[in-house]
């Protein structure tokens, strides 16, 4: 139990709340903590105040308190400029912040998966809440940007990609040329590049096709080819 040099201080704990006269400032913090003992029902050797601070025309001191399994609460006394004690108040703890580490991973871990990029490779933009529940969030890399729309509970509503324009290196058009031209057994010559996408880690996406044939083409920068896919043939070459 602590021992307190102001025991001509007398707390008065009727039905009505915490009554008390004007307090010394350097033992606001001692009867602060008095005060939180009889409210919360906490003994005195768990609770901790700070010294007073001059705020808004009166004094406030902060303290916390801890509760069993080592849970910590935090509270604040309010005093007027004269020293005398008006409240006591509890701090809820507010959620904003793990909610932001909620829903930035939450798209962040979405984005990932869309350009193929490690997460850590992504940056926040900005941060906008909708409504009470919902953010859109924009994220970017080197090459490319997204909009995230996602609720407070980390749940990803829509996701779009706006690429930004880079240009196709010769070596992995050619890449899949050559792959499509020796699929279809045609020229080269024969075969046009239609969307192409950025992937990532030096990595594109090519669409070809020529008169009969669709393909998509994964490829690197250097013309090695990932996944060559054929969307439509004719029956005889499946």
């Amino acid at each position: 139990m602590k021992q307190f040099a102001f025991l001509f201080f007398t707390l008065l704990i009727t039905t009505t709340g915490i009554q008390a006269k004007h307090v010394p400032q350097k033992v606001m913090h001692h009867y602060c903590t008095e005060v939180a003992s009889a409210q919360y029902s906490v003994p005195l050797d768990m609770i901790e105040a700070q010294m007073p601070i001059y705020k808004k025309k009166g004094f406030v001191v902060h303290g916390t308190y801890k509760r069993y399994r080592g849970r910590v609460e935090r509270f604040s006394c309010r005093y007027d400029a004269f020293g005398k004690f008006q409240f006591i108040k509890k701090h809820t703890p507010r959620h904003t912040n793990s909610i932001q580490r909620r829903i930035t991973h939450a798209c962040k871990t979405e984005a990932s998966v869309r350009w193929h990029v490690p997460s850590g490779e992504i940056g926040i933009r900005d941060l906008k809440e909708i409504s009470g529940n919902r953010y859109k969030i924009t994220l970017s890399e080197t090459d490319r940007t997204g909009i995230c729309n996602v609720t407070s509970q980390g749940y990803v509503n829509r996701f779009q990609t706006l690429n930004k324009h880079r240009y196709i290196p010769h070596t992995a058009e050619y890449g899949c040329i050559r792959k499509a031209a020796s699929r279809w057994n045609i020229p080269t010559a024969y075969i046009e590049i239609g969307h192409t996408d950025y992937l990532g880690r030096g990595r594109y996406l090519l669409e070809l096709s020529d008169d009969e044939y669709h393909a998509s083409c994964e490829v690197k920068s250097n013309g090695t080819v990932y996944r060559f896919t054929e969307q439509s043939r004719p029956s005889w070459r499946r």
